[in-house]
């Protein structure tokens, strides 16, 4: 048991966060398929219907976008919030795995339903946007975890020295946000376009 602890200490910020994105997408994929006859068939109604919504009427581009930005920035703005706290570090972790999760238990659910071509629906909800989106993400969260560390491990939680603390941050965060920015842009005009023309597979 010692041992065990010794690893675990022993590990670094990147393997532990590459640990509990595997138990995310572990659990996610487990879940799927146990519960797979409780709730499949509820769920492919409920995508059918969304997806009919979305194939036949067309898409307010720009609603879209506020609504799309308002929801990452709330995101956004939260973690920042939480990382110079003592919270930042468990909401980090909370973060990863439930993020594997999703992902381990939607890739499982859209194949179990539709194959391999199910696939394509996973990509397709992802992309273009999510390749602004991951680099965002992992910037953050390693940024985050930096800056959570310097306030209560290298400055011992002192108040003292906070603002010197954030100063070389805020450039960074407003980049950041500019991505997400850029992100939101892509999700709801490249992306949702992109969708609605691949959407009519599934129907």
């Amino acid at each position: 048991m010692r041992r065990f602890k010794f690893q675990i200490h022993q590990l670094n910020v990147l393997q532990v966060a590459i640990i509990l994105l595997i138990c995310g997408l572990f659990f996610g994929a487990l879940s799927a398929n146990l519960f797979k006859d409780t709730f499949v068939a509820q769920l492919r109604n409920y995508q059918i219907a969304v997806f009919t919504d979305i194939y036949r009427n067309d898409i307010d581009y720009t609603g879209l976008f506020w609504y799309i930005l308002a929801d990452r920035m709330k995101d956004f703005i939260l973690f920042w919030m939480l990382s110079i706290t003592i919270l930042g570090l468990p909401y980090m972790a909370l973060k990863i795995s439930s993020f594997g999760f999703y992902i381990g238990f939607f890739i499982s659910e859209v194949t179990m339903q539709y194959g391999l071509k199910g696939l394509l629906l996973v990509l397709t909800f992802q992309f273009p946007h999510g390749l602004i989106y991951l680099p965002v993400a992992i910037i953050c969260l390693y940024k985050g975890y930096e800056l959570c560390r310097k306030i209560y491990h290298d400055n011992r939680g002192h108040l003292i020295g906070l603002f010197s603390i954030l100063r070389p941050y805020l450039l960074l965060i407003l980049l950041l946000a500019l991505g997400l920015l850029v992100g939101s842009f892509l999700e709801a005009y490249a992306g949702s376009f992109l969708l609605k023309k691949i959407i009519h597979l599934f129907l």
